[in-house]
């Protein structure tokens, strides 16, 4: 008799024991969702980036494969110049 409620009292515990490892894994996993706004704030803002070779600001590049294996962004005033090189565009 007292084996089967010691049985019993075990099977209790580690499901208990389970379910609470459960939720705390599913707790963690939900801190890593990220919630992100359905409007912007600022749409007007354009990203500019930055020529390889003339360090000018510019909306559009073209990216090309360097010697080395680096990859270049070129704005159109360089775009000769990546061309004469014999880069290869990516």
């Amino acid at each position: 008799m007292y084996w089967f409620l010691l049985i019993v009292i075990v099977v209790l515990i580690y499901v208990v024991g389970y379910k609470i490892v459960m939720k705390l894994k599913s707790n963690q996993q939900s801190n890593n969702i990220i919630n992100l706004p359905l409007k912007r704030k600022n749409t007007r803002k354009v990203n500019k980036q930055v020529c390889s070779f003339c360090r000018a600001r510019s909306k559009k590049l073209s990216f090309y494969s360097a010697e080395n294996g680096k990859v270049v962004g070129v704005c159109d005033k360089c775009k000769p110049h990546a061309e004469r090189r014999a880069l290869m565009r990516l």
